[in-house]
């Protein structure tokens, strides 16, 4: 194994509300290094190098739990939204909460996104207010810590809001676009191309400060800052270009198909409780007869969930409840959009209910 292969790999920190925690090895050359940085900024006051560290340390420490802090709101977001949480992983450069699927609607997009930086910026206030309690006691270098991690919180809340995938506020972007009317896999690719335009022009700062301010430290930081975002957005158009040449058949799961003679009673004892799907395609021996969904179930009163039969709930079939093996994902992803049901069932050539796909990003099969 390679030197450097060897700092990309991770390590488990923690579980936070069953959610597994990573922390990155090049993490620790990161807080060494703003440690000694939050020392040298203090040392004059303190007038201990030592005392003057471990205040550093601790300064950083709580800085990187803020961010955790920001990702676990994203993490918090997406499953009140019903999107499973894989991870949370902190790196050299901030932190990820990695989902396991895409929100359902621009919406849930929006209010997953917006959650980071909402408690970034509560957390500036919060380290605001302490330290003016602390200048009120003439605590001087609790006062200036207290400044640096409000700032801190503050500037990532506001770089976080900057509208370049995969930035907070690239995904505020791509929600707005996506209810606009863009397909979800383009409104990514343009966003993504903002998050490259937004990693040159502070890779062109960082290269302008270092040379012309001779201010080489917060040159090279913020090329290494603009050198990450750039190949993580390249990373994510990459991806999507990938998904926008996969067909339904590549995607699509096994149906589990309700019966139209069989009774609501039934599909509610011995389906619903093993499947958790808002959408269940309707099929006999194979032929699609209509799609049933969870809102339309709620409408029938229970007593009458013995004699109803699924024939008469469910929404008979349309052209854009299905689509064929071959029909390119993103063509499928556009007609869930649209149809009253977010959900299509796949026919093979013969007409023959072979798949189902709902709305949410779909796995590739192996």
């Amino acid at each position: 194994m390679r030197y450097f292969d060897f700092f990309k790999q991770q390590f488990l920190l923690m579980h936070v509300s069953g959610i597994p925690v990573r922390i990155d090895y090049r993490w620790f050359f990161v807080v060494a290094l703003m440690s000694w940085i939050t020392a040298a900024s203090i040392n004059s006051l303190v007038g201990n190098n030592l005392t003057s560290f471990i205040f550093g340390l601790l300064t950083t420490l709580i800085f990187f739990v803020s961010i955790f802090l920001h990702e676990y709101a994203h993490a918090f977001a997406a499953r009140l939204e019903g999107v499973q949480v894989l991870e949370i992983v902190l790196h050299p450069f901030g932190g990820l909460a990695r989902l396991r699927r895409e929100p359902d609607t621009p919406r849930a997009e929006f209010r997953i996104a917006i959650a980071g930086p909402a408690v970034s910026f509560l957390l500036a206030i919060l380290f605001a207010i302490l330290m003016t309690a602390a200048d009120s006691f003439s605590l001087d270098i609790l006062r200036n810590l207290l400044f640096m991690l409000a700032l801190l919180n503050f500037l990532l809340a506001i770089f976080n809001l900057f509208p370049g995938y995969p930035l907070d506020g690239g995904r505020v972007l791509r929600a707005y676009l996506w209810r606009r009317g863009k397909d979800l896999n383009e409104a990514t690719i343009l966003t993504g191309r903002c998050g490259q335009i937004i990693a040159v022009v502070l890779m062109i700062f960082g290269i302008f400060a270092a040379i012309v301010r001779k201010d080489f430290f917060n040159g090279f930081w913020a090329v290494l800052v603009g050198l990450f975002l750039f190949d993580a957005a390249k990373g994510i158009i990459k991806e999507v270009s990938k998904m926008e040449n996969l067909i339904v058949e590549d995607v699509m799961k096994l149906p589990i198909a309700v019966a139209p003679d069989s009774d609501i009673q039934h599909f509610v004892d011995r389906i619903l409780p093993f499947y958790r799907q808002n959408v269940f395609p309707v099929a006999k021996d194979k032929q699609l007869y209509g799609m049933l969904t969870l809102e339309d179930l709620k409408k029938i009163p229970r007593e009458a969930w013995h004699e109803k039969k699924i024939l008469e709930v469910m929404r008979h079939i349309t052209p854009d409840h299905f689509v064929e093996t071959t029909t390119l994902l993103a063509e499928a992803r556009e007609l869930m959009r649209v149809n009253d049901v977010g959900a299509v069932g796949v026919i093979d050539a013969q007409g023959k209910l072979v798949g189902f796909i709902q709305q949410g990003k779909p796995r590739q099969k192996n």
